[in-house]
């Protein structure tokens, strides 16, 4: 399994999914994180400079965003940038002759494999946006969270075989943590594992004006500094439904029982709102895979988009009826709790179809799966 650490999100998926693949399947999980085992050092610069654009620079890294979201999959550019992590996938090949390589990362480092046993090599899509870095020539099978997804990876490459089966989350959105309590209702600001969102206080001030009843919880990840000022905030302007939360592997049980969620529009994230059928607004989606993954979610009718502090309140004025209604029911069929063992029967039914027998423990687990689906 080769995933990559720009963000928590990959490492997430690489977990679950391998954690549906051992539970089911009875599989042996071997994860590499290919940019740092080719050169760490490199990786590890790549990563800061991939944090430092996307805070200070976003319409520059939005721009080479779009300008490469369409380029043929064959672009010399793709066989270039597979040089910062083929050595560790080629290593990793050799090293394990697997019998499934699964990618969560879009990059070409498998466009070209070792010589020897060719095993089946499927991309698993972490986001809901569709970019031409994630497709290679030899990807036999590609899983895509929706109906549109597959149709624009059909359109970068026609033969390869997709699936849509949803991007894996986490075992606890399988169930319900905490149950609800009656007549208390939650809002959900969700920062990610960094900690970071754009204009908060102004955010902050909108939802405690338009949703005074209300309880605010603001999910601020790893970064204790904003913590410490989200408090400092509450407690200056008076507002006591306003309630920080510090880093938490239990992120089911505040998103299931959010009336909705204020969250940045990675595609991880929005997975496991929809995993707990919450709708979600996206508050300046950064350019680039967020901006496209947030449209994506507004063309579904499970989310929307406001642009800036007035467009919050506008949203918030005119559309709260359909953020508790129409979004809502759209989030809840979209919702794939279920992903992680979903995909990891399509893993275990194609790679059968290639040796021509049945895989043990895929049909009951696709069942599962399509049992929490409807």
């Amino acid at each position: 399994m080769l995933y990559a650490s720009f963000g928590d999100g990959h490492v997430q998926v690489a977990r679950a999914l391998a954690e549906a693949l051992q539970r089911e399947l009875g599989a042996e999980v071997a994860a590499v994180d290919t940019f740092r085992q080719t050169n760490e050092w490199l990786a590890r610069m790549n990563e800061r400079l991939f944090e430092w654009t996307t805070r200070y620079a976003p319409a520059l890294y939005g721009w080479s965003y779009d300008w490469t979201r369409n380029l043929s999959i064959r672009h010399p550019l793709w066989a270039a940038l597979a040089r910062f992590s083929r050595r560790a996938a080629w290593q990793a090949v050799e090293h394990t002759e697997p019998d499934v390589i699964v990618q969560l990362f879009p990059d070409h480092a498998l466009a070209e494999l070792p010589p020897g046993r060719r095993p089946l090599v499927a991309v698993v899509l972490t986001d809901f946006a569709v970019h031409s870095r994630w497709i290679h020539a030899n990807a036999d099978l590609v899983v895509v969270p929706t109906d549109e997804a597959a149709h624009h990876v059909r359109r970068l490459r026609g033969d390869v075989a997709v699936e849509v089966g949803g991007i894996p989350v986490r075992d606890q959105f399988r169930r319900c943590r905490l149950p609800r309590t009656a007549g208390r209702r939650r809002i959900v600001l969700l920062a990610g594992g960094r900690g970071v969102f754009p204009q908060y206080e102004g955010v902050l001030e909108r939802l405690v004006r338009h949703f005074p009843g209300h309880e605010i919880q603001v999910m601020c990840g790893r970064n204790a500094r904003m913590h410490e000022r989200v408090r400092a905030f509450a407690e200056r302007m008076g507002h006591s439904n306003i309630c920080p939360v510090g880093f938490t592997e239990d992120v089911a049980s505040y998103l299931q029982q959010a009336d909705f969620v204020i969250a940045k529009a990675g595609g991880v994230t929005i997975a496991e709102c929809l995993a707990s059928g919450t709708p979600m607004i996206f508050y300046k989606p950064l350019p680039g895979q967020e901006r496209e993954n947030a449209r994506c979610l507004e063309r579904l009718g499970a989310g929307r988009i406001a642009g800036s502090l007035a467009d919050l309140d506008r949203l918030f004025a005119e559309g709260a009826g359909d953020i508790a209604g129409a979004m809502r029911r759209r989030a809840l069929e979209l919702g794939k709790p279920g992903a992680a063992s979903y995909v990891a029967a399509c893993l275990a039914r194609h790679w059968a179809r290639r040796r021509g027998c049945s895989p043990a423990g895929a049909s009951d687990a696709a069942r599962l799966v399509l049992q929490e689906r409807g």
